[in-house]
């Protein structure tokens, strides 16, 4: 046996200070879903800030002292083989100095395009710019690092 259709309920017209009252409180609720949501994003915003600030910061000290460490690394260098005081040649530029520079710049410039192929652990907690300022200061201190030695010609 088939079900008797159902009717819908009928429409109640609401009287005007009905409908008012009716829209203030709608109103009123999606005030209240946005303060909310804003709420939620400003929380969000300060946990984010806070945590990659720490990064930020022991990322520059890293680098200063590391940068220190190698300038430190060179006088030491530097003072236990003195150089002959008979003209000085000038020191062609390391081919390795050259190459981490370069290669930092042109990765630092194709980090936008390689960033959603990185793995999502590291887009987590890396930004891309502090992706890109790793890049380009610390290329140039590894090419320092790995610099070749001139060779020393003997004169016959």
């Amino acid at each position: 046996m088939a079900s008797p259709p159902r009717l819908p309920p009928p429409v109640v017209e609401l009287s005007l200070d009905e409908q008012i009252a009716l829209a203030e409180h709608q109103v009123i609720a999606r005030d209240a879903r946005i303060r909310r949501r804003t709420d939620v994003l400003f929380r969000r915003v300060k946990h984010e800030t806070i945590k990659h600030a720490g990064g930020g910061a022991l990322l520059g000290i890293a680098t200063v002292a590391i940068t220190w460490w190698l300038n430190r690394l060179s006088r030491k260098h530097a003072s236990r083989h003195p150089q002959p005081a008979a003209a000085p040649e000038a020191e062609p530029p390391s081919t390795f100095e050259h190459l981490f520079r370069d290669a930092a710049i042109t990765l630092a410039g194709l980090l936008p395009l390689v960033w959603p192929v990185l793995p999502r652990a590291w887009r987590r907690t890396v930004t891309p710019g502090t992706a890109s300022t790793v890049l380009t200061f610390i290329a140039p201190l590894l090419g320092k690092l790995f610099r070749r030695k001139p060779r020393r010609t003997q004169a016959s």
